[in-house]
């Protein structure tokens, strides 16, 4: 008797912290206020070989508390990401300045005491490129003043 072979269920969360930065990163975006308001919503988008796209989003307070809140959408088509796109005024931004937004951010909160969403290091980090010296660094400031700022409100992902 041949033993048969044990069929491995595929899992998106495995896929993404092993093989997704393999893909190439095809767009980021921003919503246009993120300056003024202090809050950046930034979606990473990475294409597969096929028409399909893998992204994370990220709804960063770069104020005082990083990483507010942080999913991601595995295998997606185009159609995806411009329904995602339109509910905002998202415009297109360079990977680099999108990583050193969302690292800043959550350097600075933690450098502060406080946490960032537990699914950023848990699955969401993985879209991004490793934080290293290949990313350039961008002059971006964090706080107000250099100080936490914390503004009641609403998320808006």
């Amino acid at each position: 008797m041949i033993p048969q072979k044990q069929q491995t269920q595929f899992s998106p969360l495995h896929y993404i912290k092993t093989r997704v930065r393999s893909l190439p990163i095809h767009k980021c975006y921003i919503n246009q206020n993120w300056e003024k308001s202090g809050m950046a919503s930034i979606i990473i988008v990475r294409k597969h070989t096929e028409a399909k796209f893998t992204f994370g989003v990220y709804l960063v307070d770069l104020f005082a508390l990083g990483t507010k809140n942080t999913f991601f959408n595995f295998s997606q088509t185009q159609n995806t990401i411009d329904n995602l796109i339109s509910r905002d005024n998202f415009i297109e931004i360079d990977y680099n300045k999108a990583h050193n937004i969302i690292y800043g951010a959550n350097q600075f909160a933690e450098d502060n005491g406080f946490k960032i969403h537990k699914d950023f290091k848990k699955i969401t980090q993985y879209i991004l490129e490793i934080d290293d010296d290949k990313i350039p660094l961008i002059d971006i400031e964090f706080g107000k003043n250099g100080k936490p700022l914390i503004i009641n409100g609403f998320d808006f992902i």
